[in-house]
């Protein structure tokens, strides 16, 4: 079938633990109504990620594209060329789809056609089971796992998240790229993170209108690693960075590096609730404060 109307299009770099999971989990989802093909963008992996790519291209339509400098949304921005069809969907190489993934988003083809940015239903899938306490609480889980459970309807740029996410393909011809600063960068291990919603924000203030679809589903890997304090305070960090990015561009910010929400946290506590929640607090704080410095200075002038 080549009159193809999705594109999935995923960057890669050193994929190798989870993208078999990944690529296994579209071999089996449901066929969509129309053509669809996979652009994967191997972004410099020095482990065995283009071999395992080339192990499914007899059973996906899959086009490996290699882009040995490193950077996600430099790596995003070369498969655009390649995109084909009314409707592009970005997902990562940790992010399994449900079964009825691609005909869920095939649906919207013709669905919302007001809204040209569109963000998916992700949940957490832990390799190994989380603190009780965690998951009881469900703390921080969009900032930490991307989770995303929001009501079918209308919703703001910073709700779309990289994971599972679709734009009309329109919105690349206009010319909007992703900012190759932002997000996952070998070079920078404490990049600003949120360089999807950067994009949206971008997008949406051209006038293009966002939208929540309830029934695209993928299952985001959260490895062992990912759930320690160190991984904790990195990711709360950069999260920081990227919050202060977006508002120095919005215009929200002009001299002052005074983060917009509350420094107050629980101070030492017997409750890892608590240690939780001052780590993260502290980064998200620290990194506002280091990206505004950065902007504040001479050469960022």
């Amino acid at each position: 079938m080549r009159n193809i109307e999705l594109t999935v299009l995923i960057a890669c770099r050193n994929g190798a633990h989870v993208l078999p999971r990944v690529l296994d989990g579209y071999r089996r989802v449901t066929p969509p109504p129309v053509g669809w093909k996979m652009v994967i963008v191997d972004n410099g992996s020095t482990d065995a990620t283009p071999d395992i790519v080339n192990s499914f291209r007899k059973e996906l339509p899959i086009e490996l594209i290699s882009l040995s400098q490193p950077g996600k949304n430099r790596a995003l921005n070369a498969g655009i060329p390649a995109l084909e069809g009314r409707m592009a969907i970005l997902s990562d190489d940790d992010a399994i789809p449900h079964p009825a993934f691609l005909a869920a988003w095939a649906r919207y083809l013709d669905r919302e056609n007001g809204c040209e940015l569109l963000g998916g239903s992700i949940e957490p899938l832990f390799e190994v089971p989380p603190p009780r306490w965690l998951l009881a609480t469900r703390l921080r889980f969009a900032m930490m796992f991307s989770e995303r459970e929001l009501p079918e309807g209308p919703i703001d740029a910073g709700d779309i998240y990289g994971p599972n996410m679709a734009v009309r393909t329109s919105v690349f011809g206009r010319g909007f790229r992703f900012d190759e600063v932002m997000g996952p960068n070998a070079l920078d291990p404490d990049y600003p993170m949120g360089s999807e919603v950067e994009f949206c924000h971008r997008v949406a203030s051209a006038g293009a209108r966002c939208w929540f679809a309830k029934e695209p589903r993928v299952r985001h890997i959260v490895r062992a690693a990912q759930l320690g304090e160190a991984a904790w305070a990195k990711r709360a960090y950069r999260c920081g960075r990227g919050r202060a990015r977006l508002m120095w561009q919005r215009g929200e910010i002009y001299a002052t590096p005074t983060p917009p929400w509350s420094e107050r946290w629980t101070m030492l506590s017997p409750l890892p609730r608590h240690r939780f929640e001052r780590l993260c607090a502290a980064q998200l704080v620290q990194g506002f404060r280091d990206e505004c410095a950065r902007w504040l200075s001479p050469a960022a002038r």
